[in-house]
C-alpha cells in the first residue's frame, strides 16, 4: 500500500491551516481570552468539515487499503447534513450545551463546498 498517497491529505496546507486555526480559536476560549466575535461563533463551524472530511478520506484509504479513494459529492453532502442535523436539531433538543443556528448550518455546508473544490483542484 502506498502510505504516502493515502496520508498525503493531512499534510496538505489547507488542512494544517484549518487544524492550527481551529485550535487557536479553542485555546482563547480555554484560557477565556477574547476573540472577535465572528472568529468565536463561526470561525469552527466553517473549518469544522474541511477537517472531519479529511480526516474521513484518509480514514477510508487507510482501513480500506485503497490509496487514491475520494470522496463524492453525495458522501460530502451526505456527512454535512449528518453533522448539521447532530449538532444543530438533535443535540439542541436534548442537551442544554447546544443550541441550534442556522447560520452555522450553512457553514457546515460552505465549509464542505470549500473542501470540494479544494480537492476538484488537487486532483485535476
Amino acid at each position: 500500500m502506498d502510505n504516502r498517497k493515502t496520508f498525503r491529505p493531512l499534510v496538505r496546507a489547507y488542512f494544517i491551516v484549518s487544524v492550527v486555526l481551529y485550535l487557536f480559536v479553542h485555546f482563547f476560549r480555554f484560557v477565556n481570552s477574547p476573540l472577535p466575535a465572528i472568529v468565536n461563533n463561526y470561525l469552527t463551524d466553517f473549518l469544522c468539515m474541511p477537517i472531519i472530511l479529511t480526516i474521513c478520506l484518509v480514514g477510508v484509504r487507510y482501513f480500506k487499503k485503497i490509496p487514491h479513494f475520494k470522496l463524492t459529492i453525495l458522501m460530502i453532502l451526505g456527512m454535512t447534513t449528518f453533522y448539521a442535523l447532530l449538532f444543530e436539531l438533535f443535540l439542541p433538543l436534548n442537551n442544554l450545551q447546544y443550541h441550534a443556528d442556522l447560520v452555522d448550518v450553512g457553514l457546515y455546508f460552505l465549509g464542505a463546498f470549500f473542501f470540494f473544490i479544494i480537492w476538484q483542484k488537487s486532483t485535476n
